[in-house]
């Protein structure tokens, strides 16, 4: 197998809650540069391309010296526009890394990269951080993945999963909160743009349930570090301080 690793950033510029989100100016930088940036921090990555439907975006991530390429706008997910991508190119894994999270843990990244290098039947990983706070895991805009002896996930949902019959919350070793970033085999991948969207997946407007009910699995590497997707103008606010605390400002 080809063990070329590609990122590939799907960025929209369409979003209900925040408009232009990609372009949005995060310590002096747009949001989708900064997500670039995480992603040349990857070891053993040897390309970075975001996915847009937007001249704007593709624009700006070109001005800066970057690769961008333009997908159709009637695809239905962040992960069929890194599929229709991956036909066009060579390598032999591939990571969805969400335009929205720039803060992601990349030393999670490389290691759920590794999984899949390592592991050979494994042929799709993603991250979990440790769910520990009932807010939330009451909270329905986060989603949670329960996982098995293995690290396989059982489900996602946005409901707060698993029920407590005795009415009492409490963190579980294999209760997170999902980090939307998907380390694919290529051959995964394209099986999986082939497949129409499932229907917990349209339920619960979550691609990756897609996988779970083709009755494949997905391995959850833990990430050490919470990672804070931008989705409202309060969100962007908060990641902009964290941005400027941890030092990933603008050159």
């Amino acid at each position: 197998m080809n063990d070329d690793v590609a990122v590939i950033i799907p960025a929209r510029y369409g979003s209900k809650r925040l408009p232009g989100k990609p372009l949005i100016s995060l310590a002096g930088k747009p949001l989708v540069l900064h997500v670039l940036d995480r992603a040349r921090e990857i070891p053993s990555v040897s390309r970075v391309i975001v996915a847009t439907d937007d001249e704007r975006i593709m624009q700006a991530v070109l001005d800066a010296g970057e690769e961008a390429m333009m997908t159709p706008n009637t695809l239905p997910s962040g992960s069929d526009r890194v599929g229709w991508i991956a036909k066009r190119i060579s390598a032999g894994i591939v990571v969805n890394l969400q335009g929205d999270e720039p803060l992601i843990d990349t030393a999670a990244v490389h290691h759920a990269i590794e999984v899949l290098q390592q592991e050979k039947d494994v042929s799709v990983s993603s991250l979990g951080y440790p769910l520990k706070d009932k807010k939330i895991w009451q909270d329905t805009n986060v989603v949670k993945v329960l996982t098995d002896e293995n690290d396989f996930a059982l489900y996602f949902s946005r409901q707060p999963i698993p029920f407590f019959r005795d009415g009492h919350f409490k963190p579980l070793p294999n209760l997170f909160r999902h980090l939307g970033v998907y380390i694919f085999r290529r051959d995964m991948l394209l099986k999986y743009v082939e497949w129409n969207p499932s229907e917990l997946e349209k339920v619960e407007k979550l691609e990756q349930l897609r996988i779970l009910q083709k009755g494949y699995k997905i391995k959850i590497v833990t990430s050490q570090i919470p990672s804070f997707g931008v989705d409202t103008p309060q969100d962007a606010e908060m990641v902009a301080r964290l941005i400027e605390q941890k030092g990933f400002l603008s050159e």
